[in-house]
């Protein structure tokens, strides 16, 4: 007996952007604000641009050890897609200080 699987149909909603901006940050060996918290964000990137890892988080204590995702040197970040997180990210680098490219849709 053949079993018979019809095809589902459903759609996902999609957030456009209209506009981005540039977010300027200072990285150091404490962590900081590299991006405020924008209940209008639709979608976040971060390239590392760095020659060293960059650690980041939604909490404040971030640190090179406790952190939500790390970005290696050359590496990107992109928020995803649906239901995008709109507060801070704070972020910590090993040693020295620098910054990296972040661009915020909203």
């Amino acid at each position: 007996m053949p079993l018979y699987n019809p095809p589902a149909t459903f759609s996902l909603p999609v957030d456009t952007s209209s506009s981005a901006s540039e977010i300027t940050n200072s990285l150091s060996s404490t962590a900081s604000e590299i991006v405020p918290a924008n209940t209008n964000r639709k979608g976040l990137t971060i390239f590392n641009i760095l020659n060293q890892t960059l650690f980041i988080d939604a909490l404040a204590g971030v640190t090179t050890t406790n952190y939500m995702v790390a970005i290696p040197a050359g590496g990107f970040y992109e928020l995803p897609a649906n239901k995008i997180y709109t507060g801070h990210f704070y972020g910590v680098i090993a040693s020295g200080t620098g910054s990296v490219e972040i661009r915020e849709f909203v």
